[in-house]
């Protein structure tokens, strides 16, 4: 098992387990995994359940941040600490960053490679467009300057970041190996990191001198409104403790990896997967383009107020696909607990089948079929999702993570038409799997799940909309 689970075949695993032992098993000596949704609500949201050492392995500094933290406490205060930032109020100061760098520039270059076009049409890898993005966005907000990866179509410096999150995740899983075997596998991308962790600590140091020579001006209140700064002014609310440089450092790194993989990675399963359902997919743009014209961009607020099939669509990826699916493991408490009847001795570990919860007959109909509808005016249903976690672990920049992906799905879906290439037959409506539906992309899971051939099966030809007179 983990040879396979470093070879990033942790979701195929997720799911023959499920399919061969259902909710609860034996899963090695001292391991059991669960995968029901009532009991991974109950485990993911009692306080006394910690997280397991894997997650040591995410401690980029040395020190604990919002993910490695194990301690409840030390969860509890980063909370305290973040939440602030990650509210609406100080999300929509950040929002002109985000659409510049989101939605806008995946525009201009959708937009420049179409005027290139002798017939109108373009061949975009929306997998790769859909991180050169991301990584834009949350670069910007993170080292506190301008990233603009996507409108430079700079390809190797995209790589190299998507290389260096890759590192962090094979990192992670590697704890599995011999230490001297992971060294020397581990070896080429250990420089890509430290470049990256190098351009972090020099946006730290810069900010710091900026914010001091604005208070020495007297204009500290126009200091900037990112991710950067919030890291640094982030106080609990209760202790009035901040985060130390190594905690900063090492809450940026996990953001970088987090708020670039997660989101290019839902957008890029939800364009797969409404090219494979066509009556979504046309129900989607017709619901984007009966609201708005095709010369106005669409916002956060106006997508959450008008367009909540799109927004179901989003949904209902995370739940078919989650992008941090697979197996996740907790400790059973002092005293040990008991689920279904079997009792779970302490410092057992108990891993969280994601798929199993995604997929659980007792809560979704057809959990195989990728149906959005399932998510209208359905809030039990959408709290059923738990792709970002829930209770005290749940994911502080999920809010940031919605704000980019409604507004880049919805603004892609009212501007362009798509159509898979005509060369390609290996996926389509048509290509069912064993439910007698559309046949997903194969994928490769570390940390992420991703497509594992995204330069084959993410390829889509764009053109643009031919926007009718509106009644």
């Amino acid at each position: 098992m983990e040879l396979l689970t470093v070879n990033g075949y942790m979701s195929q695993i997720a799911k023959a387990l499920f399919a061969n032992y259902g909710d609860i098993h034996v899963l090695m000596p001292n391991a059991v995994s669960i995968g029901n949704p009532a009991d991974v609500r109950a485990l993911l949201s009692n306080p006394v359940v910690r997280k397991a050492d894997y997650y040591k392995t995410l401690r980029f500094t040395g020190t604990e941040n919002t993910v490695s933290a194990r301690d409840l406490e030390l969860a509890n205060m980063r909370h305290r600490q973040l939440g602030p930032y990650f509210n609406p109020s100080y999300l929509s100061k950040m929002e002109n960053k985000v659409m510049r760098h989101g939605i806008l520039s995946l525009r201009q270059k959708w937009d420049g490679l179409l005027a290139q076009s002798v017939d109108g049409r373009a061949e975009v890898n929306y997998c790769e467009d859909f991180l050169f993005l991301a990584f834009d966005t949350i670069g910007t907000l993170v080292l506190g300057r301008q990233i603009e990866e996507l409108s430079a179509n700079d390809t190797p410096t995209a790589k190299s970041i998507a290389n260096t999150i890759m590192y962090l995740g094979v990192r992670a899983m590697f704890q599995l190996l011999p230490r001297w075997l992971a060294a020397l596998v581990l070896r080429p991308w250990e420089g890509r990191y430290n470049k990256l962790s190098a351009h972090i600590h020099e946006s730290i140091a810069s900010r710091r001198e900026l914010v001091a020579a604005l208070a020495r001006s007297g204009a500290d209140e126009i200091k900037p409104a990112d991710l950067l700064q919030a890291f640094i002014d982030a106080e609990d609310s209760e202790s009035k403790t901040r985060m130390t440089p190594e905690q900063i450092h090492g809450e940026c790194v996990l953001m970088m990896m987090a708020g670039s993989d997660t989101v290019s990675g839902t957008l890029t399963w939800a364009v797969h997967l409404l090219m494979l359902y066509p009556q979504h997919y046309g129900r989607a743009v017709a619901e984007v383009r009966s609201q708005f014209g095709q010369e106005h961009t669409i916002t956060y607020s106006e997508c959450r107020a008008q367009l909540p099939f799109v927004e179901a669509c989003l949904y209902e990826s995370l739940r078919l696909s989650p992008v941090t699916g697979g197996l996740l493991p907790r400790v059973s408490p002092k005293g040990g607990l008991t689920i279904q009847g079997h009792f779970i001795p302490e410092d057992t570990l108990i891993f969280v089948n994601m798929f199993a919860v995604n997929h659980h007959a007792t809560v979704w109909d057809q959990p195989s079929l990728f149906n959005p509808q399932r998510f209208l005016d359905n809030d039990s249903a959408r709290h059923n999702v738990l792709t970002f976690s829930m209770g005290k672990r749940v994911c502080p920049g999920r809010q940031l993570a919605w704000w980019e992906m409604l507004t880049v799905l919805a603004n892609i879906l009212k501007d362009y038409d798509w159509a898979l290439p005509a060369d390609y037959a290996l996926l389509g409506p048509g290509v069912l799997d064993k439910h007698g539906h559309p046949r997903q992309m194969d994928e490769t899971q570390f940390i992420i799940i991703k497509p594992a051939r995204p330069e084959r099966d993410c390829r889509l030809v764009i053109s643009k909309h031919a926007a009718q007179p509106r009644v």
